[in-house]
């Protein structure tokens, strides 16, 4: 009967928001306290591409890579830092290129 006793006033405790909350981890802290940086024009690009058209490829910065390519035709070419393709650089698919 005791153990009945006891699990009806954690049930009750947990029920009412009265149960004890463990402490928090580094971890959640840490996540917690991260600074989010705004996207980048290269994340903005990625996010908003529609299905089918040319996706940027971004690095871990968040910028553009040098070497860009569509998944949908295979073509590759180089770009600018911001993005920009660069003239005369496009290849077709299997091509090697180097931006």
């Amino acid at each position: 009967m005791a153990i009945l006793t006891i699990i009806l006033l954690v049930s009750t405790a947990f029920a009412l928001g009265d149960a004890i909350i463990r402490p928090r981890t580094p971890c959640e802290d840490a996540i917690d306290g991260a600074v989010i940086r705004p996207k980048t024009p290269c994340e903005d690009a990625r996010d908003a591409a529609i299905n089918g058209a040319y996706i940027p490829t971004c690095d871990h910065h968040g910028q553009y890579t040098p070497k860009q390519c569509s998944g949908s035709t295979g073509y590759c070419w180089c770009v600018t830092s911001t993005g920009q393709k660069i003239q005369g650089t496009e290849t077709p698919p299997g091509t090697a290129i180097n931006c």
